[in-house]
């Protein structure tokens, strides 16, 4: 039975290795597997097989989220946090280091030297009675906070400091103990009453 070819549909001998009329060469498999009769004639029309595209996916459902977007919200949020930092070392640093020119390193040496100086009661320094204070006021409930000790710079002179100790109390009451330090004389004078009240 002849094959057909399935370029011009031309009847091709079984032996041959060649269309006669246009020269394809005949695969392993053979002329006309894939063929249909054609209603026209007795010639066969090669069968074509189309396979029915797949539906396309989408690429972004499923996937992780954006990483860039979330590098880009660390970066962000170091961002702002350096930013908090560096306020923080402006308030409370920069203030004593710009203090008319008072040295930082003889500020807090006059500091040091008024917490170690003894108060109004037996072997307590002024430091150690100042925090008996604070004791005292959490114990009966009033303490709401505390500052500690801070360094304030004074207008127009280069040689005096005021060192202050603050906490407060209920009803938005300050206590607030604070020395007027001569740098050049190594002097402490109490400002407030609660300074008077603990210095010997």
């Amino acid at each position: 039975m002849p094959l057909v070819c399935p370029r011009c549909a031309t009847d091709v001998n079984a032996e041959a290795l060649y269309c006669p009329y246009c020269n394809l060469p005949k695969p392993k498999a053979g002329f006309g597997e894939a063929v249909a009769p054609n209603p026209h004639g007795n010639q066969a029309t090669p069968v074509v097989s189309r396979k029915s595209p797949k539906p396309s996916r989408n690429p972004r459902r499923g996937q992780p989220p954006n990483k860039e977007r979330r590098l880009r919200l660390k970066v962000l949020g170091g961002a702002a946090l350096v930013a908090v930092l560096a306020a923080g070392v402006y308030i409370f640093v920069v203030p004593l280091v710009h203090s008319e020119g008072v040295e930082p390193k003889t500020a807090l040496s006059a500091l040091d030297r008024l917490q170690h100086m003894p108060s109004n009661e037996p072997d307590l320094t002024i430091d150690a009675r100042l925090s008996g204070e604070i004791e005292k006021s959490r114990r009966v409930g009033n303490l709401v906070g505390y500052q500690g000790w801070t360094v304030h710079p004074i207008k127009g002179t280069k040689t005096r400091v005021l060192l202050a100790f603050s906490y407060r109390e209920v009803g938005n009451i300050e206590r607030r103990a604070e020395w007027l330090a001569d740098l050049n004389a190594n002097t402490f004078t109490a400002q407030t009453a609660l300074a008077v009240s603990i210095s010997k």
